[in-house]
């Protein structure tokens, strides 16, 4: 478990499905998530949550994103490989009431410290669709830097890093 001042994060578990799928149909939450980005169907998504309670990632994988204040459901965060194998992914989303408040961007710095701090990852990369200008507000919030548009499953996306020596340099603490 990771937690912050307002976040708990942990490990997906079955009662997740509902709630899970609740945030990957919903159009808002998905326009930039994905290839090709846009909702997912109830049986797309409630195969994923059991393939990914399923598989051991060991460090990596996928954590719910809770309130510390009364447990409820935020969002979903996740370390994961890119398809190249080489670099760990940083990804999020959070369901639309947790919007504009912040909560991205301390869920991901908890989950960055962990990356970087206790798993000694060297780096770390995010992808965003280059108009989610709110998601590229979050990686520069957190020390990530610019390293132009990569291709991403055939999409098009701005690519950032961050290494632990530009985090300490730039992020937040």
């Amino acid at each position: 478990m990771i937690e912050s001042p307002r976040l708990r994060l942990r490990r997906l578990r079955p009662s997740d499905e509902r709630d899970l799928i609740a945030l990957d149909s919903d159009p808002e939450v998905m326009r930039y998530v994905g290839s090709p980005a846009g909702p997912r169907s109830f049986e797309e998504t409630a195969d994923r949550v059991r393939l990914r309670i399923a598989e051991d990632q060991g460090p990596l994988g996928f954590w719910v994103v809770e309130s510390r204040a009364d447990g409820g459901f935020r969002g979903l965060c996740a370390l994961i490989r890119m398809p190249s194998g080489d670099d760990v992914e940083l990804a999020y989303r959070l369901t639309r009431s947790s919007w504009g408040q912040g909560l991205a961007t301390e869920a991901a710095n908890a989950l960055l410290d962990y990356a970087l701090g206790v798993v000694a990852l060297p780096r770390i990369v995010a992808v965003t669709y280059p108009e989610n200008r709110a998601s590229q507000r979050v990686l520069e919030k957190l020390g990530f830097l610019p390293r132009g548009l990569i291709d991403y499953k055939g999409v098009q996306v701005a690519s950032y890093v961050v290494t632990r020596a530009t985090r300490n340099a730039s992020g937040p603490r």
